[in-house]
């Protein structure tokens, strides 16, 4: 079983972590695990209490195909510290590392976006808070998501842009099928199905 972490620090953005948590989740041979600072209730910014799978330290031990880095409010704080480790065992072994939001901030800090395309809430931001460390400011895209080798940075707004690289870069499904789940979520039931009929050649008003 292939195991993805995901970061969870308190007052995470509970939004950016469901959706692509689920799709990894329901595939076979994929399973979702939550690390934090410790082993007990953390809570989101839309107030579920979430009980960790694993504290950072357990996890540095493990084998992992991903670590995906959840937004929110604490990637600012003396608790996002405590990551540098994970972070650094994701780059040793070669895993995907995906953040959203504000966690790609906090990995601009650490001067992993210096040298590939990436892309955050606001270039301005990034560099007022990572100062010397970030250099990557002409790497800096305005997209919603955006994936450079084993790199994924989105925005606040673009969670379904990042699980649909997530989901593409690890092979969880076909990518045609990775595409009909994200126009599914991203359009709308009734509109996805219309523009899969129009991609194989149907009148969707039929």
């Amino acid at each position: 079983m292939t195991e993805v972490f995901f970061v969870l620090l308190e007052d995470y953005a509970d939004w950016e972590a469901a959706s692509i948590a689920a799709a990894l989740n329901q595939q076979e041979g994929f399973t979702v695990k939550t690390v934090s600072n410790e082993k007990q209730a953390i809570h989101s910014m839309g107030g579920f209490s979430t009980l960790p799978d694993y504290t950072f330290a357990e996890v540095c031990q493990k084998e992992f195909a991903a670590l995906i880095l959840i937004g929110g409010k604490s990637w600012r704080t003396d608790k996002a510290k405590e990551v540098d480790a994970l972070v650094a065992k994701a780059e040793q072994q070669g895993a995907l590392i995906a953040a959203i939001c504000d966690a790609t901030v906090y990995l601009g800090s650490l001067g992993l976006l210096n040298d590939h395309k990436h892309t955050s809430n606001q270039l301005q931001d990034l560099q007022d808070y990572a100062g010397a460390r970030y250099t990557g400011g002409n790497h800096y895209l305005e997209v919603q998501a955006i994936r450079a080798n084993n790199l994924i940075t989105a925005n606040g707004t673009g969670y379904l842009e990042f699980a649909k690289e997530i989901l593409l870069a690890l092979q969880v499904m076909p990518e045609k099928e990775v595409e009909q789940w994200y126009n599914f979520y991203k359009l709308g039931y009734y509109e996805a199905i219309k523009q899969e009929l129009r991609t194989a050649g149907a009148d969707p008003t039929d």
